[in-house]
């Protein structure tokens, strides 16, 4: 089987990585409205996505809480969760941000085709702001419940809550491309730059610090007085490494849930050994036969001998 060559431009992966509010600007300044009004709409749909993923993150933990402890325990963990003398981030947050930030989206259109660049670019700066900081309380709010889980009820616990918190079988019979662009979105989703390579074997992805659990732990999300958990002891839940910040070990879930879902990895993260100092590169392989047969030992698996990939259905292509 021969794997499909470059599928993406070097333009295309350029833009792919681009913050979308850089991107709208570098549009602005070459007086392209088309593509301005086009990078707002993907500024739109990736706080939405934003939103509603770190919104489900906690529904689900919430539940899990409640199931496993009770109405109490919910409550004991919300107070612990909301303190704000120890991570006033984490406290109320406007509950239909959306809605206004989609008002305020289509300002930015309208300002755009009104022929006011600078005006559209200060709006899309404010609103990257704003929604980077709503993005940074889901994700800190996310590690305090999950920490809550594992201290309260064990790290099985905490792979039992991530299980149901991420999607198992997401785009396992898709294309090369169709992958690759939805993990484009939900890099971007993170409000973060980053830049992708592609070769003949795969694409990689690569940010100067993870944009999220990277930043977590930059951030002093580990350290007092937030003191997220570290999960200990290798097992699947930490690729088999002595331990993992708990906010990170969605990666092995996602990953374990995908190849029991569909026999291979949607992508794999390969994780420095400093963590929040090196960058972890993320790999999607075009052909799940390239994948090197230790992404899944860590998680206590067995690579297939012939792993089927939506390629094998779509054409050689990967399309």
């Amino acid at each position: 089987m021969t794997a499909p060559k470059r599928v993406f431009s070097d333009e295309e992966l350029r833009v792919a990585s681009m913050r979308s509010v850089d991107a709208l600007a570098e549009a602005l300044e070459a007086g392209d409205r088309s593509a301005a009004l086009r990078f707002t709409r993907r500024l739109q749909r990736e706080l939405r996505s934003m939103l509603e993923s770190y919104d489900g993150w906690e529904a689900t933990l919430r539940s899990e809480i409640l199931r496993l402890g009770g109405e109490q325990d919910e409550r004991d963990a919300l107070r612990e969760l909301e303190d704000p003398r120890v991570a006033p981030e984490r406290c109320s947050a406007e509950p239909d941000a959306f809605l206004r930030w989609r008002s305020t989206a289509h300002e930015i259109e309208s300002a755009i085709e009104a022929g006011d660049s600078h005006g559209a670019l200060a709006e899309a700066s404010a609103l990257h702001d704003e929604a980077l900081a709503r993005h940074d309380r889901g994700m800190s709010r996310v590690t305090a419940l999950l920490s809550w889980i594992g201290r309260h009820y064990g790290s099985a616990a905490v792979g039992t809550a991530l299980e149901k918190a991420m999607g198992s079988g997401l785009l396992g019979d898709a294309g090369f491309r169709e992958r690759a662009e939805a993990l484009m979105h939900f890099t971007r989703v993170h409000l973060q730059p980053f830049a992708l390579t592609e070769d003949d074997e795969k694409l990689t992805f690569l940010c100067p610090v993870c944009p999220s659990g990277g930043r977590l732990l930059r951030e002093g999300h580990y350290e007092a007085p937030r003191g997220g958990l570290r999960i200990e002891g290798p097992s699947p839940l930490t690729w088999g490494r002595s331990e993992l910040p708990v906010y990170c070990c969605h990666e092995p879930v996602m990953e374990k849930a995908s190849i029991e879902a569909t026999g291979v990895p949607l992508f794999v993260v390969d994780p420095s050994e400093r963590l929040g100092e090196e960058p972890c590169p993320t790999y999607l392989y075009k052909d799940p036969a390239d994948i090197p047969e230790h992404f899944y030992t860590r998680l206590g698996l067995t690579k297939p001998a012939s792993p089927e990939t939506a390629k094998d259905k779509r054409g050689s292509d990967g399309r």
